[in-house]
């Protein structure tokens, strides 16, 4: 039995008497309850009052925090039906709190609510330490669309770290061990993602005083979003990223076939060595000895690529050897971690903006390792600003 220990009524102050229970649900993580609350009634004739308390109007809730969040969880990592049979496996038995509608519900506000906390620059607290060095990537990914007449919309992810924040983890594998990761699909001309990344950059250090290097993949809001920070450091370099370079070579590659192979490593080493004049020149002969038409567009796309990022090519070769980064390879699959593998894992799934904008809130808060400092509040606003 719940007594909320009223003692005198709230309309016109007269002493209140007990006037039975009544029985309210309660959904904990493994279990439903049914829990007795008493009611209260007023002695005065005239007034009359009386409660009819719920576990909502008890506790601004009728589902556990711990529940909320583990819906949460499962709504940012599965399709919302994957995330309601995984919870009903977890309970052994279907619960309606636990429906795909409510979990998707849930995760959607949860996210709106980590939106705007990400927006809020970030307290001294939050940031670290004054940082000389600082590198962020910002990298872009497709999203199945709802909208009717189009494909996809793009989504805009950005990871921001201190270069010894790397961890060599075996001779081809180094790991990330503190960083910040962001990302927005609002349609709202890269206002949001734009101050997402300045925050992240403040939090990973970023100082007037900071070096900041940047990796893209080309791409011109890419770009946008990278030169938004210069007012902000010290320094700001753009690179462009030779993890993308080489999967345009690639590409490339695939379609040529073998017999341009040497030819096409040529270029490649011209443009890791910065002789990028050459390597445009190497393309342009190369595309004037190919007849066939596929071929031929292919190679302008790879010349339009590096002709549009000239300034933002260098001698990598050079780079490497002083030990500057010049990649993102090391950062590269926390695109596919954020963005790819929930939002393309079910490609019958299609979004709203909004609804993608929201799920990938969450994801970014656990890719960077905030998920369990900041998941509380952000839940609990949410159930009790939905109850």
């Amino acid at each position: 039995m719940i007594d909320l220990g009223y003692v005198t009524c709230p309309n016109c102050g007269q002493k209140l008497k007990k006037n039975g229970f009544l029985q309210s649900n309660f959904h904990a993580v493994f279990s439903d309850h049914q829990l007795r609350i008493q009611k209260h009634r007023c002695n005065n004739p005239e007034c009359n009052w009386q409660s009819t308390p719920t576990t909502t109007t008890v506790f601004g809730t009728d589902i556990h925090p711990d529940l909320a969040k583990l819906q949460c969880e499962q709504g940012a990592l599965f399709s919302y039906r994957d995330a309601q049979s995984n919870l009903e496996k977890i309970n052994c038995t279907r619960c309606s709190v636990n429906n795909h509608t409510r979990i998707q519900s849930l995760t959607n506000q949860v996210g709106a609510t980590l939106s705007q906390a990400t927006l809020r620059e970030p307290s001294a607290q939050e940031c670290a330490a004054p940082a000389r060095d600082l590198i962020v990537q910002v990298d872009g990914g497709h999203i199945p669309v709802k909208e009717k007449g189009k494909r996809s919309f793009e989504a805009l992810s950005a990871i921001a770290y201190q270069p010894n924040k790397i961890k060599q983890v075996d001779k081809n594998h180094r790991q990330i061990t503190h960083k910040t990761c962001v990302v927005a699909a609002l349609n709202d001309e890269l206002d949001t993602i734009k101050r997402f990344v300045l925050n992240a950059a403040h939090k990973q250090g970023m100082t007037e005083q900071t070096r900041v290097t940047n990796l893209a993949d080309g791409a011109n809001n890419c770009w946008s979003v990278l030169l938004s920070l210069k007012s902000h450091c010290l320094d700001l370099e753009c690179i462009l990223d030779w993890f993308h370079i080489g999967q345009k070579f690639q590409n490339v590659k695939n379609v040529l076939g073998e017999s341009f192979e040497s030819s096409l490593d040529s270029v490649k080493w011209n443009v890791w060595h910065g002789e990028v004049q050459a390597a445009l020149t190497k393309l342009k002969l190369l595309q004037g000895n190919i007849s066939d038409d596929a071929k031929q567009f292919k190679i302008q796309g790879l010349h339009n690529y590096l002709q549009n990022n000239l300034d933002y090519l260098l001698n990598y070769d050079e780079r490497k050897n002083s030990g500057k980064a010049y990649s993102s390879q090391t950062a590269e699959s926390h695109i596919d971690s954020l963005i790819n593998a929930r939002h393309k894992r079910k490609q019958k799934m299609q979004w709203t903006r909004e609804g993608a904008h929201n799920v990938l809130q969450i994801r970014a808060k656990m890719e960077s390792q905030e998920w369990n400092g900041q998941w509380q509040d952000a839940v609990l606003e949410a159930l009790i600003g939905a109850a």
